[in-house]
């Protein structure tokens, strides 16, 4: 059995996660000192030019317009390309998962007394990349209002720009924010995840979005052949004087990790992300001593329902399917580790702590098949959970984890592996499907989750959650200017999806461990979908794609 399986190799001690970039505290292999190699990165000297980072990725985006398409793959493919406004700080001494934020595209920016103001100051003599029909022309304040135009008419991230009701440009360098209400969190989502700057020549159609990207990031797309390779040269314009010290980065697409981890050892990849366990790491540093690795709280693991399907429109059903899972133990077996999670993210302000969590969705599994027959259920039921490898094998395993904790209560799930052009393109946006197993993007905001997840308009509510007073709720603390008493209203906010929506049924944010090269230096990135910090990245005489 899967279980069976998981627990022969499940590690015996797991840290704590952390934000912060600390050595490794895995206890599952007799070689601790490759333990220690966990978030150990030692100091190479100055940087170099030179060598083309090749990444394993497991799938291609359904698109390049990240106006169109939510999918995390669409805003890695971008995220080497176009720029934000705002940024969360990158370097060596930023810790990772930090809040502090530095200019990308804008120098400086503030909020008026009242919150009904931003003004933001744009770097002079950003250039867009030379490449038809943009040609290197100066990023300007029109461009930004070419963006949020085109967000408001047709973007998943309508949500995060909603609350501005006019913009004003007083010059090519200074944009206003009008907005209908106080909304303290600008800032932080124009730093997020979603909110890329585009050139009006993009949102005006004069070339494809879906197809091309032209940008001022460090980083030009030079090629891109579906489903098997995209390849990016530096931007020689790029406005941070002297970076990327990179010539290019390449991703070359398997979904087999094994592959990937040979492909590593041989010095046919730098970076390889899909690797699920130490007992792997361990025998990888025992062969290649100067492999760098990090452990990194990541994306959300969850179970979702289409509420507006039988028996998921029942609260009791959905309360027992999240009372079967023992979701800790799959935390701890089928990733290498994590932290609990209930509406938001953990290590977001306003997260319910561990107790909080484990009172509102406890594990169970008596009181699952006593919820599960005052439904109506007492011997369960027969439903089908889509999921998709495009996250990797890992997400595959979880659903079958799930699929054996519901089988305890009575419900026999049936998994329907998906390609993830159908999963993230069709089945979930359109909400053709009973349920669901995978990942969610890590937003950055508690904010990002609640008006995107649950309330009733939200452009990733793909459960049917419609619920009035949840509605009124997260629409009042997106206006609420004292940050404590914000805080106060977001852990109410998140109690009461607990006790009366509870879907999608959340379970934990993810350890993440990503394999690099002992080459490649100076790496420090942040949780937010961007590559700003591969700029930084260089690699020594040693890298195979070092040619001087």
């Amino acid at each position: 059995m899967l279980r069976k399986r998981f627990r022969t190799a499940r590690l015996i001690g797991v840290c704590a996660a952390s934000l912060m970039l600390v050595a490794g505290c895995f206890s599952g292999s007799s070689d601790n000192k490759a333990d220690t190699k966990v978030n150990q990165q030692k100091s190479a000297g100055n940087p170099e030019y030179g060598g083309t980072l090749r990444i394993a990725n497991v799938a291609d985006p359904p698109s390049l317009d990240p106006i169109k398409d939510p999918s995390y793959q669409t805003m890695y493919a971008i995220g080497y390309v176009y720029s934000k406004m705002i940024d969360y700080k990158i370097g060596k001494d930023v810790p990772y998962g930090t809040d502090e934020l530095e200019g990308d595209l804008a120098t400086s920016w503030e909020q008026s007394e009242d919150g009904l103001t931003w003004t933001f100051h744009l770097r002079k003599g950003v250039k867009w990349q030379n490449v038809a029909p943009v040609n290197g022309r100066e990023f300007t304040s029109a461009d930004v209002v070419c963006t949020i135009n085109e967000i408001k008419k047709r973007g998943h991230q309508k949500a995060d720009v909603s609350s501005i009701a006019s913009i004003d440009t007083p010059d090519d360098y200074t944009v206003v924010f009008n907005m209908s209400s106080p909304y303290p969190d600008m800032a932080y989502k124009l730093a997020g995840n979603n909110l890329w700057m585009l050139p009006c020549e993009g949102t005006s159609g004069q070339f494809n979005l879906q197809e091309q990207a032209i940008g001022t990031g460090p980083f030009i797309l030079k090629e891109w052949v579906k489903d098997k390779i995209r390849s990016y040269v530096k931007n020689p314009d790029y406005y941070v004087k002297g970076e990327p010290y990179l010539d290019g980065v390449q991703y070359i697409m398997t979904s087999d990790t094994a592959a990937a981890v040979a492909a590593l050892r041989t010095g046919k990849i730098d970076v390889v992300g899909t690797v699920a366990d130490m007992d792997t790491v361990n025998s990888i540093l025992k062969t290649n001593p100067d492999v760098y690795v990090t452990k990194e709280i990541a994306s959300p693991a969850m179970v979702y329902m289409n509420m507006a399907k039988e028996p998921f429109n029942n609260l009791k059903v959905r309360q027992a399917i999240a009372m079967a899972i023992d979701r800790e133990n799959m935390m701890n077996t089928v990733r290498p580790g994590g932290k609990l999670m209930g509406p938001i993210s953990s290590f977001l302000p306003g997260a319910l702590s561990e107790k909080e969590l484990k009172e509102l969705q406890p594990y169970d599994v008596a009181q699952a098949k006593k919820l599960l027959a005052e439904a109506g259920y007492p011997d369960g039921f027969e439903t089908t959970m889509m999921t998709t490898t495009a996250y990797g094998e890992v997400v595959v395993n979880g659903a079958q984890w799930v699929q054996e904790d519901l089988a305890k209560i009575g419900i026999k799930v049936n998994i329907d592996v998906q390609d993830y052009g159908t999963y993230i393109g069709k089945s979930w946006p359109s909400k053709d499907y009973e349920m669901g197993y995978g990942l969610q993007t890590p937003w950055l905001t508690a904010d990002d989750f609640l008006i995107s997840m649950y309330y009733s308009k939200g452009t990733r509510n793909w459960y049917n959650i419609n619920d009035p007073k949840l509605d009124q709720m997260i629409l009042d603390q997106r206006s609420i200017l004292d940050p404590d008493k914000r805080l106060d209203e977001i852990k109410n906010i998140q109690k009461y999806i607990m006790k009366n929506v509870m879907d999608p049924v959340t379970l934990y944010n993810y350890n993440a461990l990503i394999l690099y090269a002992g080459y490649i230096h100076d790496i420090y990135p942040q949780p937010e979908y961007g590559y700003r910090h591969v700029a930084l990245m260089w690699m020594d005489k040693s890298s195979p794609t070092r040619t001087d």
